[in-house]
């Protein structure tokens, strides 16, 4: 099979899929959002007796960064914190410690918004619909089905940010319930504990940790991570409700969210440019030839984003190589193709240098998840 036939045959699988893990792989490096959340990560590993430049090490930042409240940071960078941490301190409670600290005060108008919600069933609805303002790793959601009110959590196969392994799956976790459960009592009070969690996992070491914490009964081995309160509060009003102020706050999250589209940028439209067809990927003075700019221009707006073509590149490339892996039963070669490379070896090396693994280490670990 020629190269284009081939790229023009897996084009047409599951084409959405792959283009959201590389959108996930290029949303993870934009810079929109305070350091509140390196922050509490650095408190916690501090503490821990660890170095915070060993920390930080990869993302660009330093302590007099994290500490001015008009950096901008990634989502990228904080889990390059996050990986750094998890080798460094090689205890499973980091993600329960880290989500602890994170009170309605760290999300500046997303928080605040919160605290004035008119009920606790609206100040839920406020958490999921604005919650790309607070930095959030993981989707979302919640329900009220059997007297309970419960948030749902993704299972670690529907996580679409490649490079997501078991360590970082679990502290996403146990981050993101510690987050809920920590913003709910600063909303409600502090006698608005959980009636219960769920856990896909089997009991970890730190169960302990996580039950002083989340201050309910725990289940582990479940179908579903999910965190429940009785349905019956929803109607109650939080410390701080206020109709007035709720709707003032709703309105600017809203506008919030809508700079966030526009404000997309560059980065945005050379990803647009480079997975307009999976595998043929147009060189840097192609896409500034479409975006109407040099490719000078481009280079330099896209340093200004913090970025490069060739970084964005590589993040499709490796993006797509590790879904064809988990997802299709395509020879290395195949991918290597499909991919632009001219033979196996060399696609080989680039992943081992992408991720540290091989290919077919990672599609093993996938045949076993």
């Amino acid at each position: 099979m020629q190269q284009g036939d081939l790229t023009d045959a897996i084009a047409t699988r599951r084409h959405g899929n792959r283009l959201a893990h590389a959108s996930a792989a290029i949303g993870l490096q934009e810079r929109r959002f305070t350091p509140a959340k390196l922050a509490a990560l650095l408190a916690v590993t501090s503490e821990a007796g660890l170095d915070s430049r060993a920390v930080l090490a990869g993302t660009n930042l330093d302590l007099a960064a994290i500490a001015d409240p008009f950096t901008l940071t990634s989502p990228h960078q904080f889990l390059t914190a996050v990986r750094n941490a998890i080798r460094l301190r090689g205890k499973p409670d980091l993600g329960v410690k880290v989500g602890s600290r994170l009170h309605a005060s760290s999300y500046g108008m997303y928080g605040y918004a919160l605290l004035c919600s008119e009920a606790m069933s609206r100040a839920f609805d406020v958490a999921v619909k604005y919650h790309r303002l607070a930095n959030g790793m993981l989707d979302i959601r919640w329900i009220e089905q059997e007297g309970m009110a419960s948030w749902l959590f993704p299972n670690h196969d529907a996580i679409p940010q490649p490079d997501v392994d078991e360590p970082m799956y679990h502290f996403l976790i146990d981050m993101q319930i510690a987050i809920h459960v920590t913003l709910i009592k600063d909303v409600m009070g502090p006698w608005c504990v959980p009636a219960r969690a769920m856990f896909t996992q089997a009991e970890p070491a730190h169960a302990a940790a996580l039950a002083e914490v989340l201050e309910c009964p725990l289940a582990f081995d479940q179908p579903q991570t999910m965190l429940s309160y009785p349905a019956a509060w929803l109607s109650r009003a939080p410390q701080l409700a206020n109709p007035i102020t709720a709707a003032q706050m709703s309105a600017h999250c809203a506008r919030m969210l809508e700079a966030f589209r526009l404000e997309a940028g560059i980065t945005r439209r050379v990803f647009q440019e480079l997975t307009r067809m999976p595998g043929r990927f147009p060189e840097i003075e192609k896409i500034a030839e479409n975006l109407g700019m040099t490719s000078r221009t481009l280079r330099r707006k896209l340093e200004a984003e913090g970025t490069s073509y060739s970084e964005l590149l590589t993040n499709v490339r490796k993006a797509l190589a590790v879904d064809y892996l988990t997802t299709t039963s395509l020879s290395t070669e195949d991918i290597g193709l499909a991919l632009g490379f001219s033979d196996a070896v060399g696609f080989r090396h680039a992943f081992k240098r992408w991720t540290g693994q091989t290919p077919n280490a990672v599609r093993r670990k996938r045949s076993f998840r």
